[in-house]
This record gives C-alpha cells, sequence and structure tokens, in this order.
C-alpha cells in the first residue's frame, strides 16, 4: 500500500512560488526576487533550503529596513551579496539575468 506524501515532502518537492514581500530597500528587493526566480535552478536537494534561506532572510531585511542606522549596512549587504551570487553561485548564470 502506498502511503500519501506528507504536507511538508510535498513542500519540499514543490517549485517555490513565494512572491517575496518588499523589504522597502530596492537592491534587496531585487536580490531577493533573482534569487527566488533563479533557486528552481538549484539542484532538488537544496530547493528547500534556498526557500528557507529566502524566506528567513527577508523576514530580517523588513525587520531591520526601517532602522536608519543598519540600512545603509543592509544596502550594501545585499549589493556584495548579488555580486557574488552572479559570479560564484550555482546558479550565476540566471543571477546574472
Amino acid at each position: 500500500m502506498k502511503r500519501p506524501m506528507s504536507l511538508a515532502a510535498a513542500l519540499f518537492f514543490a517549485t517555490p512560488a513565494f512572491a517575496v514581500d518588499s523589504t522597502g530597500i530596492p537592491i534587496c528587493d531585487a536580490l531577493l526576487k533573482r534569487y527566488e526566480e533563479c533557486s528552481v535552478e538549484l539542484p532538488r536537494a537544496n530547493i528547500h533550503a534556498a526557500q528557507k534561506e529566502l524566506l528567513e532572510g527577508a523576514m530580517s531585511l523588513r525587520a531591520n529596513a526601517s532602522n536608519p542606522q543598519l540600512r545603509p549596512s543592509l544596502e550594501k549587504f545585499c549589493a556584495d551579496t548579488f555580486e557574488a551570487m552572479k559570479t560564484s553561485s550555482e546558479i550565476k548564470a540566471c543571477m546574472s539575468k
């Protein structure tokens, strides 16, 4: 008898469709949007971790974006991370589009 797939397993194998909410920092929003779009190109075993990272990162950025003392650091972090992902990540070709 075949067991039905659990919700967690179904989510693990599903294609991400998050539509991450805006952080209020344009470069961070661009990074998150591109990462969301490109994460489907990761090996299947890595997609779940990428989805979790995307959601946690977006939540953290949104929580700190309104802090004027942190905002410049967040902008730099997102810009640096975006550039690094364009050159050295598993999904660099997609991230570079």
